[in-house]
């Protein structure tokens, strides 16, 4: 990443809160919460605010946790979360 590309970034470094919807449906499926615990940090930063920004619209908001959880229980990761490769140093 270029030095104009750091300057815009955001604070990785901050605190996340991860919304309780989201933390409860991983507390019911065991197996996709272990896998995903196992993901890379920015993986897992990118696929949570992807789905909490919609948190207004319920239907986005469970059909994209619904996704995640089904992969994460497949220990899938899906997306362009980390840029091909250029967001992996973060």
């Amino acid at each position: 990443m270029t030095d104009s590309g750091r300057e815009v970034c955001p604070d990785f470094s901050a605190e996340f809160v991860v919304d309780s919807d989201i933390v409860a449906a991983f507390e019911l499926n065991p197996v996709a919460r272990a896998n995903f615990s196992t993901f890379h940090p920015l993986y897992r930063r990118v696929r949570i605010d992807t789905i909490q920004i919609n948190k207004a619209n319920q239907e986005i908001f469970y059909s994209r946790l619904e996704k995640l959880i089904d992969a994460s229980e497949r220990g899938e990761m899906f997306g362009d979360w980390n840029d091909n490769g250029r967001l992996l140093d973060y």
